[in-house]
């Protein structure tokens, strides 16, 4: 519904489909390269993805690349006026808190700018995960434990609240198929510190501070050093917002629907 006001896009999901037997084309969205996932997808006669990376890794696993589309993603939905600046610079990381996002190299790198004199608020709004007991506990016994904060119950409201209210946005997954989250943070103003993953390089460009997957301590303090020169600097905003304009859901929709039709050859 979101990505087409008058649901053409969900009225063309039912359009009859020129398969043998007869019943409506099947189309999904493919994410992720988790086992169980790609399962879900062997029914389907067409796949929507957010890079070309993910249509490479289908096709990896013997999905057709002719039946996938790459469309652009989205990156709007959160934008809204930016809030005041804290006493301190924020830091935002996204999503579940799972090892592979690398939290426990987050807080040691924020600990590291503590030391160095550039303390900052750390923020991890995601649900829990199999590494949050650890974080906690580090947490617990870390210098900078009362600049840390934890959200485990996101919803779009504290998502937006978040994006509005925080300089540097981080995100350190090991994997990802779209490139969603950060271009969201660039829109919404932020800096952004990113692992250096294939559909973050199609749909980034050099916005972010680069760092490898799985970052040191110390390299993702350097980024996160960076990150926040840039969070100041009112040229590279502007460069972020011209960026980010051409990534709308509304492109997302219009593209999603022709490349639909042009697959099932319907006009």
């Amino acid at each position: 519904e979101r990505l087409a006001p008058e649901c053409e896009l969900i009225r063309a999901v039912s359009l009859p489909s020129p398969f043998p037997r007869p019943r409506c084309a099947k189309l999904s969205l493919a994410v992720s390269a988790r086992p169980a996932h790609l399962e879900t997808l062997r029914s389907s006669d067409v796949l929507v993805t957010f890079s070309e990376h993910a249509r490479s890794e289908l096709a990896r696993a013997n999905f057709d690349p002719a039946r996938t589309l790459v469309v652009p993603v989205g990156c709007e939905h959160f934008v809204s006026p930016r809030t005041e600046r804290g006493a301190l610079p924020r830091v935002l990381a996204l999503g579940r808190i799972d090892e592979d996002r690398s939290p426990l190299a987050l807080l040691a790198a924020c600990e590291r700018l503590h030391d160095a004199g550039r303390a900052v608020e750390l923020t991890f709004l995601g649900r829990v995960g199999a590494a949050y007991d650890e974080l906690r506990a580090r947490t617990t016994r870390s210098r900078i434990s009362s600049r840390v904060r934890f959200d485990s119950q996101p919803d779009d409201a504290k998502v937006r609240a978040a994006l509005a209210s925080h300089d540097v946005l981080v995100q350190l997954a090991h994997d990802d198929w779209t490139p969603v989250t950060p271009l969201e943070g660039l829109a919404c103003g932020l800096a952004l510190g990113a692992a250096r993953l294939p559909a973050y390089e199609e749909a980034l460009a050099e916005l972010p501070r680069w760092v490898p997957a799985r970052p040191s301590a110390d390299a993702l303090a350097d980024a996160l050093a960076t990150a926040l020169a840039r969070s100041s600097d009112e040229a590279f905003a502007q460069r972020a917002r011209t960026h980010t304009a051409n990534w709308s859901w509304e492109r997302n929709a219009a593209l999603t629907l022709a490349g639909w039709r042009s697959i099932l050859g319907l006009r």
